[in-house]
């Protein structure tokens, strides 16, 4: 579309207290921090398109259109297929989050904004629904020939493809705004196809995004008004900050470079640390700031003194204009957050001990488990794919069945794209499924009715842990997440509490005790340990053989071995003084892999990796040669 079809619209200044009758319910309290998820208003008074409203609450159809409806079903015979169909293109929010509230009104002023907000708190709505309000009152339409209006940059290929499923529905009745989205993994010409023919909303990955916009000539972004980086502290994380500021110079979008100042940036994350805040300084120009504490409150102050939003500049706020590392990390007051102190030995036996016990204590239930490596994941799947075990066969002489009776999915970022796809779209329909993954599924994906996610490895970086745990607990929806230690990691709970997260221990022994072995019980008070659970080496020698007998199993097992080993070390900073190689008895890392002996290949490899780094070191003079003093 050519600049002259854009509307011209005179900036007035608004006042942020009173924006909406939505703004005014949340200004009672800091919305960030806790309490109510939702508002107590309607998206209708945040000033949004009624048919926009409509497919946000999910309101049922009128009367005749419900008959008209049964009767098209009558005659195609698909009466459950077609209402299904129709229910899924609506979201069913029947009133906004707290976040959207703030948000939406704000992102309609064409003010550049900064998002810090809670994970599941409803950050994609408060930046999709206002840029499609403004695109649909575009007159005339806007055409698929017009090019690219908005660019959502997003860290990974699920949370794209998420994204982009929640686009098309918010656009069931503007069909002429066109959603599509560009990621690696993807067939390449087959998105230059579509870029040729014209996006109107793009989603994207930055890798993938960077090199159409190099080499793909056909690619219109003449027109673009919007761009937002969601989840940008992840997106940097991953190594991409070179990569958005040659899309911000490509795209002219820094905040002293906008071809003709219409542009909007809009930026989200529910962590901040440096890296956001320096993207923060070169995109964003006199932003508003959503969600951050006193730094909030301190420009709702000065807007109530100044009377609008265009009078409080940069210099007006000082250093609270663009935010700084902050130290205390937002998190759903739902979340019960619990961890268990497990020797290292016997992780793997209560792992499953502590899976067998959610599944059976409720029948509909979806928890997650993290691990730090692919190998991992692979392991851990085939092991709880095949693992049978009868505990009680030298009594009753019951037949071996599968230890965990449950619909198992893995996801890691070396599967095929179609493989990673099928498998979180599977795993979001089920009702009851388990699904084991690296970080990959830790960032911004929204998996309905998630219970408990359990942290099997480390998350390492604080925030990585905040990320991992908002995958439960999203929209007011009660969850648990729990993080194995192994004992010389509990130092680990004090790095977690200087940023504000707390944990309780977790019932441990109260779930071992929980399992009859033989026809047994067993309490607390009789045992010492944990390794020392008759339940736990029972379990951890069926293991042990159920590996040795099976030599794919047993193969996968060295490898992952190995490969969380070189992980463990990949620790930085001050996490290194906790998660240290040397602290771990290296043959009970291969038992919590069911390994009877510790592979001879890891050792070897630590003494070479330990002679480099001191033959690199001397070379550097790091080191001073001894001398070597000759008595006579």
């Amino acid at each position: 579309m050519k600049n002259e079809k854009m509307p011209t619209q005179k900036k007035k200044p608004v006042p942020v207290a009173k924006l909406t009758p939505a703004h005014e319910c949340t200004k009672k309290k800091d919305v960030m921090k806790g309490g109510d998820v939702f508002a107590d208003c309607s998206f209708t008074s945040l000033g949004l398109h009624p048919g926009l409203c409509e497919q946000l609450k999910g309101s049922r159809l009128p009367t005749y259109r419900f008959v008209l409806l049964n009767l098209v079903a009558y005659f195609f015979f698909q009466i459950e297929g077609i209402f299904g169909w129709f229910s899924a293109e609506r979201l069913g929010f029947e009133v906004p989050t707290q976040v959207q509230a703030q948000a939406i009104p704000v992102v309609l002023t064409g003010r550049h904004v900064l998002v810090n907000a809670a994970t599941g708190t409803g950050k994609t709505i408060a930046y999709l629904a206002p840029i499609i309000h403004q695109l649909q009152k575009i007159d005339p339409r806007i055409q698929r020939s017009d090019g690219t209006f908005a660019l959502v940059i997003v860290p990974t290929r699920e949370l794209c493809m998420q994204v982009y499923e929640i686009l098309q529905k918010l656009l069931h009745r503007f069909h002429w705004i066109v959603p599509g989205y560009i990621m690696g993994g993807e067939n390449r010409s087959k998105e230059k196809a579509r870029l040729r023919k014209g996006i109107s909303i793009l989603v994207g990955t930055p890798g993938r995004l960077l090199d159409h916009l190099k080499n793909t000539s056909s690619f219109s972004h003449a027109n673009l008004r919007w761009m937002v980086f969601d989840e940008a502290d992840r997106i940097l994380e991953l190594g991409f900050g070179k990569d958005i500021e040659e899309i911000l110079d490509t795209l002219c979008t820094r905040k002293d470079g906008s071809v003709d100042g219409k542009r909007q940036n809009l930026l989200l994350s529910a962590t901040l640390n440096e890296k956001v805040n320096r993207l923060a300084k070169i995109s964003l120009e006199n932003p508003v700031m959503l969600g951050l504490g006193e730094r909030l409150t301190q420009l709702e102050t000065m807007v109530e003194q100044t009377g609008s939003l265009k009078s409080v500049n940069n210099e007006d706020l000082g250093d609270a204009s663009i935010v700084e590392h902050s130290t205390d990390f937002r998190l759903p007051v739902q979340l019960i957050q619990t961890y268990a102190k497990v020797p290292c030995g016997s992780r793997l036996a209560i792992l499953l001990s502590v899976l067998k016990h959610l599944f059976e204590k409720e029948g509909s239930n979806k928890i997650v488990v993290f691990f730090s490596t692919c190998d991992s994941v692979d392991f851990h799947y085939k092991l709880l794919s095949e693992f049978c075990w009868a505990p009680y066969e030298q009594l009753v002489g019951e037949s071996k069945q599968k230890f965990l009776r449950c619909k198992t999915f893995r996801l890691h970022g070396n599967m095929e794209q179609e493989d990673r796809k099928t498998t979180f779209q599977s795993f979001k329909t089920e009702k009851s499924a388990l699904l084991l993954s690296t970080d990959v599924s830790a960032r911004g994906l929204d998996i309905p009715k998630v219970r408990c996610i359990i942290q099997y490895d480390s998350p390492g970086e604080a925030t990585e842990y905040v990320h991992r745990v908002g995958r439960t607990a999203r929209l007011d929806k009660r969850g648990d997440s729990l993080l194995f230690l192994q004992p010389v990691e509990i130092d680990y709970l004090k790095d977690l509490e200087k940023h504000g997260v707390k944990l309780t221990e977790y019932p441990l022994m109260k779930v071992l005790d929980s399992f009859p072995l033989y026809g047994k019980k067993f309490h607390a008070k009789n045992f010492v340990t944990l390794d020392a659970h008759p339940w736990v080496l029972s379990l951890q020698n069926a293991l042990e053989s159920f590996v040795s007998t099976e030599a794919n199993i047993n193969k996968l097992a060295k490898n992952t071995y190995c490969s969380w080993i070189r992980a463990y070390t990949a620790h930085r900073g001050e996490l290194k003084s906790i998660f240290m190689v040397k602290k771990l008895h290296l043959g009970h890392v291969a038992k919590s892999f069911a390994l009877k002996e510790q592979p001879s290949l890891v050792v070897k490899s630590l003494q070479r990796q330990g002679k480099k780094r001191k033959r690199d070191q001397r070379q550097k003079g790091l080191i001073k040669k001894r001398k070597v003093i000759i008595r006579t």
